[in-house]
């Protein structure tokens, strides 16, 4: 039986991509996200490594060392990154960050898991303005 993340965990992770140096973003949706990410990973081991990668993938798209998409329709002006929930031989990128540079690092609309709860970009475009 699987065993959901525990609150704790997911503060302590909301905190840990909060102090990502360059990072701006809604508190209200990186709380959100935070859980989401739980909710896509809910073992503690899986949520653990996600959010490692989370900061590891917000650190790298600052500091300009990944390659990144160009997004359009609703999201023109924005930026998609792609990356592995957990570093591995063959993991697929399946997590998402949905971000715009600005003067001082990225502006983050929003990041997660590509499809679960639901498709991140629809997610993205129900409501979520910028900061």
């Amino acid at each position: 039986m699987s065993m959901a993340v525990s609150e704790s965990l997911i503060v302590e992770a909301v905190d840990a991509i909060a102090d990502v140096k360059g990072l701006a973003m809604d508190p209200n949706h990186l709380v959100e996200d935070g859980y989401l990410l739980a909710f896509a990973f809910p073992q503690d081991d899986d949520f653990k490594a996600a959010v490692a990668s989370t900061c590891r993938a917000f650190s790298q798209v600052v500091e300009e060392r990944v390659t990144t998409s160009s997004l359009k329709y609703d999201f023109a002006g924005w930026r998609s990154y792609h990356y592995q929930p957990r570093v591995g031989q063959g993991s697929k990128a399946v997590c998402r960050i949905v971000f715009r540079p600005t003067q001082s690092g990225i502006e983050v609309k929003g990041f997660g898991h590509r499809r679960i709860p639901k498709d991140l970009c629809k997610r993205l475009s129900a409501g979520r303005v910028a900061v």
